[in-house]
């Protein structure tokens, strides 16, 4: 089952790519508490593309992270949303988004696959500078923690940042939060607070 969410979210991402108004790139710093022991953070970067078809928004998202206790992180997402003019007082974006999350330490890994809402709400401050705040929750499943049993839950995230119009593209510097959880009879579980900043080209 991990196979086929991953397979459909990098598809979602392919589509994503190959029409891209918007592909960006940047700096990660991914701070992850999964449990006991399994408190860590680790720099890397990520990669993600948009493309807007009218009001309609397809997005995709991946990142991968590494370096202490030999651990290394990698996720990603992909969705489609419906962005609402507010007139004058910005936009506003339900989607649907799926994605899959890895954690990889010595002698396991913690993974799970998830699909939810997700909001967010946009807000240009001038014409170079603008403001984000984003939300959802959902359902994680196909969850794996290396020799226990596990059988997720509710999951839930919130964020938000400021973006910079910077010669042809956007500097964008945001916080994300996401809590999936894994096995709360052993207080497992994949949260991640990660701090970026990245620039995306216009296409």
């Amino acid at each position: 089952m991990r196979q086929i969410v991953l397979a459909l979210a990098l598809a979602l991402g392919a589509v994503s790519v190959a029409n891209a108004a918007t592909v960006g790139a940047g700096f990660d710093n991914v701070g992850i508490s999964a449990g006991p022991g399994l408190n860590m953070t680790l720099p890397g970067g990520y990669l993600k593309a948009r493309q807007d078809f009218g009001p309609w928004v397809a997005s995709a998202r991946f990142e991968g992270a590494g370096g202490e206790n030999r651990s290394d992180f990698f996720g990603g997402h992909a969705g489609i949303g419906y962005r609402f003019a507010l007139a004058g007082l910005g936009y506003i974006t339900p989607s649907l988004r799926m994605g899959y999350d890895t954690l990889n330490v010595p002698g396991g890994n913690l993974d799970a696959a998830f699909a939810g809402v997700h909001v967010r709400y946009a807000y240009a401050i001038t014409p170079v500078v603008g403001l984000y705040a984003d939300g959802g929750f959902g359902r994680d499943f196909a969850t794996h923690v290396t020799g226990l049993s596990t059988i997720g839950g509710l999951t839930y995230e919130a964020g938000g940042g400021m973006d910079f119009h910077v010669g042809p593209g956007v500097l964008d510097a945001g916080y994300q939060y996401q809590h999936l959880p894994l096995s709360s009879a052993n207080d497992l579980h994949l949260n991640t607070g990660q701090f970026t900043i990245g620039y995306g080209i216009h296409f």
